[in-house]
């Protein structure tokens, strides 16, 4: 090749170099350009809302076109925003939105809010991304920019823990309780507690029953100031000294993945110890007790070791949240109102100076249950500390239920008719009303009895439509057949009773229906509940329209 002919193709070489150099400035884009970030607090409360701003800014000077911005939010987190009306969202699920934009002007600053409650374990971090794709003007390409924001979860106002005795006898069946409160702004729902047992635990049962399998129940929802009880009797058939460890976790469910909020972890020692101790109740080893009755413990402690004990301290702690400190009476011992325990030292007790090997000694004391109690399930748990040997017992409480037998003549669903007084010759109708409040556990099997007197009869109206009374012609007896009644629930009937004076009932005031008695099974404590109320008689003490002298019957 000459020289001329070099001399062009380096000439050509350099033009095409210029003019791609030039293509490819005109079409280059750095994404630094587009400032992209989230602005939320650091930490927040487990339950606590939160707000996240994402907010973007055009640092260059080309307008960005078709924007669309993604947002996903934390995955421990319940999305609060409704963006159902939201036109420019075009993808939506649980945890994620991608909406479109308008173009972003060169210079142009906007933010969107996106809203959530957070969730998470104690010290937990959660992050939330944000994605923004764009096409620059003028340019066949997009970009995407993007950013994470990391929250730490500072607390969870929730309290969650298993109460485990600290040492049980190896094939021996042992209960141990987890209690449930929350105190958190947001309900949670979709509840579960789940169980991990150690390998040598057998699971014998449990109140309530699990919903799953063995280790696991669903809780539901729970509000600020509810919470709960699970009861896990089971038996540990190891033998060994080495310590058996329970971690329960209460959490829900989210995309098929469990999200845990709090935590409990106990350990459980197993060894056989020198110190038997057993308790008695009213001189029963299984008694349930009601609300404001006077209760006698007894505790009894057995040296079944090889060597003579001696100087031991004896206590019992007892909860004032169901028990009335101003009632404690303690034999030979003392009781602490302020720690709500009871103390028996060698002083006091001959049992405690001096036990040999296979004999017995005796401490008693007597509480009164408070008359109004609060919560679902309650029981008395008496924790028992002697030589290092703690023992729990745990006396359940009868549900509160009341029963209450009214009889109206000017009030009520029903048009009554007749006259007042009654007369004879002619028909008078009442309305009655069985009410039954009950309060604490839930009940089976729960009815309501009474007897109509002679000249008594049903006319056939009841409200609800829906309940059914039944009537036995032989006994006279009613009967309202209610069938389970949760804790806290109010179950009411009105019935209309028709009455036919007779003429040796003239002049005088004539009973209509007997005392009305509830009967019903406690399914916590597995005693039978009976309530009673009144009779009603052609006084109608409960109408404040009829007084006593328009109940003689005329």
């Amino acid at each position: 090749m000459n020289k001329k002919a070099i001399k062009i193709a380096l000439a050509v070489l350099i033009v095409l170099l210029l003019v791609g150099a030039w293509v490819w400035f005109r079409n280059s884009y750095s994404k630094e350009v587009l400032k992209l970030e989230i602005l939320a607090p650091s930490e927040a409360e487990a339950g606590e809302e939160t707000i996240y701003t994402v907010r973007y800014k055009n640092n260059g000077n080309t307008r960005l076109e078709e924007p669309k911005l993604t947002f996903e939010y934390p995955e421990a987190s319940i999305m609060i925003d409704d963006w159902e009306d939201t036109d420019d969202v075009i993808v939506r699920s649980d945890r994620k939105v991608e909406m479109s934009l308008e173009d972003i002007q060169p210079g142009e600053e906007r933010s969107r809010e996106f809203r959530a409650v957070v969730f998470g374990i104690d010290n937990a971090t959660i992050q939330a991304t944000a994605r923004l794709e764009y096409k620059p003007r003028n340019l066949n390409v997009r970009y995407e920019s993007e950013t994470s924001h990391t929250l730490k979860v500072s607390g969870v106002p929730l309290t969650f823990e298993i109460n485990l005795p600290s040492r049980v006898e190896p094939g021996s069946e042992f209960s141990f309780d987890i209690n449930y409160f929350s105190r958190m702004e947001y309900p949670l729902t979709n509840l579960r507690v789940r169980v991990a047992y150690p390998k040598e635990f057998k699971y014998v049962k449990s109140r309530p029953s699990p919903s799953f399998d063995e280790s696991e129940w669903e809780v539901g929802v729970l509000n600020r100031g509810q919470g709960g009880r699970i009861e896990v009797s089971g038996i540990i058939k190891d033998s060994s000294m080495q310590a058996k460890t329970f971690e329960a976790t209460l959490g829900f469910w989210q995309d098929e993945k469990f999200i845990p909020l709090k935590k409990s972890v106990r350990g459980i020692e197993l060894a056989t110890p020198p110190i038997s101790i057993t308790s008695r109740v009213n001189e029963r080893s299984n008694y349930s007790a009601s609300t404001g009755e006077y209760l006698h413990y007894e505790i009894t402690f057995m040296n079944t070791g090889d060597d003579l004990l001696e100087n031991l301290f004896l206590t019992v702690k007892l909860d004032e949240s169901v028990i009335d400190f101003d009632t404690v009476q303690v034999d030979k011992g003392s009781f602490q109102k302020n720690s709500g325990t009871i103390l028996w030292d060698s002083n006091e007790v001959s049992g405690l100076r001096f036990l040999p090997t296979m004999e017995e000694g005796r401490v008693s004391f007597w509480v009164k249950v408070k008359d109004r109690i609060e919560g679902i399930n309650p029981a008395i748990r008496a924790e028992i500390s002697l030589s290092n040997v703690k023992e729990r017992v745990t006396t359940k409480i009868n549900s509160r239920v009341s029963l209450t037998q009214k009889g109206y003549f000017s009030t009520g669903p029903f048009d009554n008719y007749g006259s007042q007084p009654p007369s004879v010759g002619s028909s008078t109708s009442y309305t009655v009303l069985w009410r039954v409040n009950n309060l604490h556990n839930e009940l089976e099997n729960s009815k309501v009895r009474a007897v109509l007197a002679p000249g008594v009869r049903l006319s056939g109206e009841v409200s609800p439509k829906g309940d059914y009374l039944s009537f036995d012609l032989g006994s006279r007896e009613i009967i309202w057949d209610i069938g389970r009644l949760s804790a806290g629930e109010t179950s009411e009937i009105y019935f209309q009773i028709v009455f036919d004076p007779q003429p040796d009932q003239k002049d005088d005031s004539v009973e209509l229906i007997s005392e009305a008695t509830l009967s019903a099974k406690d399914l916590w404590t597995g005693s039978m509940i009976y309530s009673g109320y009144r009779g009603i008689d052609t006084t109608l003490p409960d109408d404040s329209s009829i007084s006593s002298e328009m109940g003689i019957i005329q």
